[in-house]
């Protein structure tokens, strides 16, 4: 019953990744204008709210674990910066994936139907790490 909320938490922030992945999947902004900038700030904010939610649970559940079962306790400021770096990592390289993703719409060496696991790893805060960078000279 304790880790009701770091389970749910964890489920919601990959949630909120996956909407903000499927969002930039689907829609890519090209002007200036009131949709293109909405879309553009529900993509962001989706994409780092998921990645803090996820994170911070996932924070939770690791250190409960290492202080039960391994007997391993450290000051609130351990959890407490490794949380914020990892968050801030994976924020940092997701926003650099979508970006990628999102430069090229509905690039065909980009076949997430090739491997449909792909697109659910995607939705773990951070997978799109996975995403390798691709070679703009190759294409063209």
């Amino acid at each position: 019953m304790e880790y009701v909320y770091p389970v749910s938490g964890l489920f919601l922030g990959a949630f909120l990744v996956a909407v903000s992945v499927f969002t930039a999947f689907v829609y890519t902004p090209y002007t200036s204008s009131t949709v293109d900038s909405l879309v553009t700030a529900f993509t962001g904010v989706t994409l780092q709210l998921g990645d803090f939610v996820a994170v911070s649970s996932a924070t939770a559940i690791l250190f409960d674990v290492l202080a039960t079962h391994l007997g391993l306790t450290y000051p609130l400021i351990v959890p407490f910066l490794f949380g914020y770096v990892v968050t801030h990592v994976t924020v940092y390289y997701s926003c650099l994936r979508i970006t990628d993703v999102q430069s090229e719409p509905l690039d065909p060496d980009v076949d997430i139907r090739q491997n449909p696991l792909k697109l659910v790893a995607l939705s773990i805060p951070g997978a799109l790490i996975l995403l390798a960078p691709r070679d703009r000279d190759s294409t063209r």
